[in-house]
């Protein structure tokens, strides 16, 4: 396994990284024509050309690995270059949008002027740091003491270009000096998101006469520049090379079996494969101890553009263009919340993060820039982690709102129901959708994931994803879901038509009954009813109200065990694999065909068997406390912590408490630490840890009570401040199913799986800010306070009523209030208060009601859609007269 070395070891000053920016200025004139590929070699004994090529030459092409030490982008939206880093060097490169990749990497060789050595950049010691730490420019130190060489960069794009900008200084170490080196740039393009089919050619503008290496597929080229020229050969031609990956490319020259550390090859062409592109940097034969000079990488839609975009930039100020894109920076961080001082460089890093990831032609956001396990992942897995999840988009797209971007949020809503929302039926079930060019869909519904076009990539339905955007969309408020009103409702509708099943829960994988998917639908459709409320729809919100009520009302039947295998038998299911009833007009309809202590079994994904459904567990009912459906001290939730903790919690030494998925999960590396491949054994995953704070804060009110939980996500970050998917867990059995770890790895470290995840880095900016607040920041109001699992102060011109009614009822039967109020439903019995019968007899709630007012009204139970009211003298209502300030509680009596 690669060690990661400390972030703060050997760090140059800023001074030093930037003086490459100010080197080597000169360039040709934008828009000057592109010259032909050249050959003017007289030596072709020296000299391997490979013009075209095979129809896929080259080593099948693979992703960089997803453990990233640094990305970021412009806040300027015309700059649409995305960068990343791994171990230092440049990975992928996104243009002109976040889901297209076009670099794979771009590092350094170094090798000794006696051809002794080649060393790999990626493979030294290195570290990772932002020279400013409210800005995503970063500062990269490369080692190899033993060979006296450090290189030190400063990669940041360029504000106003589609270029990548790397301000490089190359440093002779000890008794060396420049003369003693050989410096070589290595690229490995992936044009339009494939690492096959690609051309990549010496190109040099006719004026000025700079060479770079260009790389092209279809519509998307890039060129590859420098502010030094290229080493010549005897004849004066340029040491540059376009070869195949693992045949003739840069690397099998200098360091492939048998290689002798020269640089043999040529080339001027290599067409229609994996291509990789090199260059000899003439550093000259100085006695100095160092050279600064810049690197760009500039990208277009044809190779003239890609290289006037980049000789443009290195024609500019580049130091002052490093400048305007901290400036950028510095603007978005300014306008963040600090949470009341307690904000730290991590939530500041995370926001700007999650910023990256917002591409800038539509508003869309990614759950990662890269592909999990990406280096034994190829052109068949186009899509990674940089897709469209409208799950992760909620989440992150949430936390921003915590952070105080707003504006963020409210174009990634106008995105989700402009965009992203299907607008047509299509297909007969998901996966089965012949004739249609998008796959299955239908009215209002929201894709698996999706392309950042909005054009869908796997065709499940997950129910929590109809939801989260509806969710999203009322925290907001009026300005931003009022114009989307006829869209909600058509999400909303579809939620009624299709759930509270779902075709597959949070992890993708299983189709049933799942508490983390119903706490979402129950709080789409309350938002959505206050949504239809404010736009004059009481009776859809009347529809959405009954629905939701009769899912909060029986999440226990349908997911809560009695009769399970762990602990005392009692605790939510992962999933209830039922199909729906799915028949007649009344509740039943959504119930499944069998409950939670049925000897019915799931096949779980990933490799994972087939098991009893009362034998899995996940922490997916935490979701009901965190989407308002539930009380943190309901009975249910408090019988299935002991048996969450003691299956799937590990406590590691030194760093804290982390969560397994759930028992038997495949998704992870496998038990010998080499990459998943669709089966292999899944490890501990930050963001449960951070839900749980948010789950104790919620519990205790006691904001501090989160601090340790944290600590823990903090412990589990890389040093950079990036927050993985997974980290390493201790060799251990969970319920019978082996997860060992090697012992080169170090647990509660990032595996190989995606680093940062978004999700995550989401989750980190909720518990610092829900650890500020003393309350979990972003549970919706309108949802818990609905189902009395929060107080919401009243708003100027109300009071706080506190019911209290003692009412006898059977099991099935559920009480509710209404009156002549809005906040009371105005006498619908669809859009009356339910009260909760945790203290049965007494059934409580709390409402806020207009101050100093008389008010109208009436208890009555529901029973399978059915009304009974309650019996008062003459059959008429009871009265109540608000005071003018404070708060009311009323004591009540029912009688049938």
């Amino acid at each position: 396994m690669v060690k990661r070395c400390s972030w703060a070891a050997n760090l140059v000053p800023l001074a030093l990284g930037l003086a490459g920016c100010v080197a080597g200025t000169e360039s040709a004139t934008l828009g000057e024509a592109v010259s032909a590929p050249e050959d003017g070699d007289s030596d072709p004994g020296n000299d391997l050309r490979f013009v075209g090529g095979a129809a896929e030459a080259g080593a099948p092409p693979v992703w960089a690995p997803a453990q990233k030490s640094f990305l970021g982008t412009s806040v300027s939206a015309a700059s649409r270059v995305y960068f990343t880093g791994y171990r230092g060097i440049v990975s992928e490169v996104f243009y002109p949008v976040l889901d297209t990749v076009n670099t794979v990497d771009l590092q350094f060789l170094v090798g000794d002027s006696a051809k002794t050595f080649v060393d790999e950049e990626k493979l030294q010691t290195y570290s990772v740091a932002q020279p400013d730490k409210r800005s995503m420019r970063w500062q990269v130190t490369t080692t190899n003491a033993d060979h006296h060489w450090r290189i030190t960069k400063n990669i940041f794009s360029d504000p106003g270009r589609n270029t990548l900008i790397q301000c490089v200084t190359f440093e002779a170490l000890g008794d060396k000096n420049l003369g003693h080196f050989n410096l070589y740039l290595l690229h490995n393009p992936s044009m339009d998101n494939s690492g096959a089919g690609d051309t990549s050619r010496t190109l040099s503008l006719t004026a000025g006469g700079r060479k770079m290496l260009v790389a092209s597929q279809d519509s998307r080229a890039s060129a590859l520049a420098t502010s030094l020229p290229w080493r010549t050969a005897s004849d004066g031609a340029a040491m540059v090379s376009n070869g195949f990956v693992g045949e003739t490319d840069g690397w099998t020259d200098l360091l492939g079996g048998g290689a002798d550390r020269t640089m043999d090859l040529r080339s001027d062409v290599a067409s229609g494969g994996n291509v990789a592109q090199m260059g000899w940097i003439d550093l000259g034969t100085s006695t100095a101890k160092s050279a600064s000079f810049t690197v760009v990488l500039g990208f277009g839609a044809t190779e003239t553009e890609a290289m006037t975009t980049a000789s443009a930039t290195l024609g500019d100020a580049v130091a002052s263009l490093s400048a305007a894109y901290d400036s950028g920076w510095h603007g978005y961080t300014s306008a963040l919340s600090t949470q009341g001082g307690t904000a730290d460089d991590q939530y500041y890093l995370a926001a700007m993060s999650l910023k990256s990831i917002q591409d800038k032609s539509n508003g869309a956001m990614i759950a990662g820039m890269g592909t999990p396990w990406g280096e034994t992942s190829g052109d068949s897995n186009s899509g990674g982690y940089h897709l469209v999840w409208p799950r992760d988009l909620f989440k992150f797209a949430s936390a921003l709102v915590t952070a105080g971007d707003t504006q963020t949020a409210t174009s990634v809503v106008n995105y989700l129901f402009n965009t992203l929302q299907q607008t047509s039926d299509c297909g007969v079930a998901e996966y089965d959708a012949p004739g249609c060019p998008q796959g299955y869909s239908r009215v209002g519904r929201f894709p698996q994931n999706a392309w950042v076009s909005g054009w869908p990539y796997w065709q499940g339905t997950q129910m929590d994803e109809q939801a989260m955007p509806i969710v999203l969309a009322w925290r907001l408020g009026p300005s931003v879901y009022g114009p989307l009103w006829p869209k909600i409702k058509q999400t909303a509708d579809y939620i009624l038509e299709v759930g509270p099943w779902t075709q597959q829960e949070r992890w993708e994988e299983n189709s049933g009954y799942s508490p983390s998917t119903i706490a979402a639908e129950i709080a789409g459709l309350v938002c959505a009813a206050t949504i239809a409320r404010a736009s004059g729809d009481t009776a859809s919100a009347a529809r959405y109200l009954a629905a939701a009520d009769t899912w909060q009302q029986r999440v226990d039947r349908w997911t809560f065990t009695t009769t399970g295998y762990h602990g005392n038998g009692r605790y939510y299911l992962r999933i209830n694999p039922s199909v729906r009833v799915n028949s007649g007009d009344g509740p039943g309809r959504y119930d499944p065909v069998s409950g939670p202590d049925a000897a019915i079994t799931v096949t779980l994904g990933n490799g994972g068997g087939t098991h009893d459904q009362r034998y899995i567990v996940d922490g997916g009912f935490l979701e009901l406390v965190r989407m308002g459906v539930k009380r943190p001290d309901d009975p249910s939730i408090l019988d299935t912590l002991p048996e969450y903790d003691a299956i799937l919690k590990r406590t590691l030494s030194g760093k804290g408490d982390a969560w397994f998925r759930y028992n038997y999960d495949g998704y992870g590396e496998k038990n010998d630490g080499s990459n998943y491949d669709g089966t292999g054994r899944g490890r501990l995953w930050p963001i449960f840890t951070a839900e749980r704070g948010m789950f104790t804060i919620a519990s205790t009110g006691v904001g501090s009570d989160g601090i340790p939980f944290l600590t823990a996500v903090k412990a589990f970050s890389t040093p950079e401040g990036f927050i993985p998917e997974q980290v390493w867990n201790a060799s251990t059995n969970v319920t019978g199913w082996v997860v060992d770890t090697p012992p080169t790895v170090t647990p509660g470290t990032p595996t190989g799986s995606m680093n940062p995840l978004n999700w995550a880095m989401g989750e980190y900016i909720s518990l610092l800010a829900s650890i500020q607040a003393g309350k979990v920041v972003d549970i919706p109001s309108v949802v818990c306070d609905r189902y009395d699992a929060c107080v919401v102060p009243p708003a100027a011109g109300e009071v706080g009523v506190a019911l209290h009614v003692t009412a006898s009822t059977v099991v099935g039967q559920h009480v509710y209030v209404t009156g002549n109020t809005a906040a009371l439903g105005n006498w619908n019995t669809d859009l009356g208060i339910p009260v909760d019968p945790r203290s049965y007899p007494v059934w409580t709630n709390r409402v806020n009601l207009p101050a100093s007012a008389g008010i109208q009204y009436k208890y009555y139970r529901k029973e399978n859609g059915e009304v009974t009211w309650e019996s008062l003298p003459n059959g008429g209502n009871r009265a109540l007269t608000t005071p003018s300030s404070g708060t009311v509680t009323l004591n009540d009596t029912v009688i049938w």
